[in-house]
């Protein structure tokens, strides 16, 4: 995609945010590994009202990987680093070999992470959806 991903805006009456008008075509896909369901939902619905389409959230290492599996999931991932008891490294791995660039979300600093997380930006949680959305452009080249 050429075309710069356009920021949401707000109307003008309520303050809420207004998606930007891109079809679907146009909608880089993301895919968001997170096993909070909260978080899950707000970083959700916060890339969905900047432009990007959501793929997920799966809150599982063979979730995950088994989206992975389709080529054509998507453009970028959202990784949270622990989901429950198991490490995001395969998918992570994974990731890596389909060339798909991702950002880490997790509560621990990158001296705690391994090196295949630790080497990718790492946001802090809570996310700022702001910092967030700024990566994500980054990663796909926006």
């Amino acid at each position: 995609m050429a075309a710069e991903l356009p920021l949401g805006k707000r109307d003008r009456e309520t303050g809420m945010s207004v998606p930007p008008t891109l079809n679907a075509a146009e909608r880089p896909r993301i895919l968001l590994v997170e096993d909070e369901v909260l978080i899950a939902m707000y970083i959700a619905e916060a890339l969905e009202l900047q432009g990007f389409e959501v793929i997920g959230p799966y809150p599982t290492v063979a979730r995950a990987l088994s989206a992975l599996q389709n080529p054509q999931c998507c453009d970028a991932a959202i990784l949270d680093a622990h989901l429950r008891d198991e490490s995001a490294t395969p998918v992570a791995t994974a990731l890596a070999a389909n060339g798909t660039p991702y950002v880490v979300a997790t509560g621990y600093n990158r001296s705690q992470l391994p090196e295949i997380l630790a080497s990718v930006p790492i946001l802090a949680k809570p996310v700022d959806v702001d910092e967030l959305v700024t990566q994500l452009r980054g990663l796909l080249g926006k």
